[in-house]
């Protein structure tokens, strides 16, 4: 009488996971169990290949955190980021060089004197800004700042 394969049973049987601690510690164990199942030759290979993609990630998020400190979150009119995307794409290049570009070319008019803010400013209501710059063709906020004005205090 021929005996049937006997398959090895899991070292850990899987439970549902109260929280993700513990998933991931149940994954890893049974990770390091079926892992035991391999030949020497095949662990070795598993663990530099796993070494590489560790490696692969701590440069990415190097990468990440180099490129974070070039960051600006800012909120931007839905008509202007159609205008910039327009011009991204007709350009063939990115919305982000395109704002770069706009940006040096009106710091450096700014700085020049060839402009100013003032007719532009609105008094603020926050307790952390004096004013609110508000450009005439931003049809959004000067819609807020008229609104403001013509509440009675």
């Amino acid at each position: 009488m021929i005996k049937p394969e006997r398959k090895p049973l899991a070292a850990i049987k899987p439970i549902e996971p109260v929280d993700e601690t513990v998933a991931r510690i149940l994954d890893e164990q049974q990770r390091k169990f079926e892992e035991q199942k391999l030949s020497p030759a095949e662990r070795k290979l598993l663990a530099e290949r796993r070494k590489k993609e560790q490696e692969r990630k701590r440069k990415e998020r190097t990468k990440a955190e180099a490129r974070e400190k070039n960051r600006i979150t800012t909120y931007l009119p839905e008509k202007l980021i159609g205008q910039l995307k327009t011009i991204a794409d007709s350009e063939g290049v990115s919305i982000s060089q395109v704002i770069t570009f706009f940006l040096f070319e009106a710091l450096e008019r700014f700085e020049k004197r060839e402009f100013s803010f003032w007719s532009y400013k609105y008094k603020a209501e926050s307790p952390r800004y004096h004013w609110n710059l508000v450009h005439p063709k931003d049809e959004e906020r000067m819609a807020k700042i008229k609104s403001q004005e013509n509440q009675k205090w």
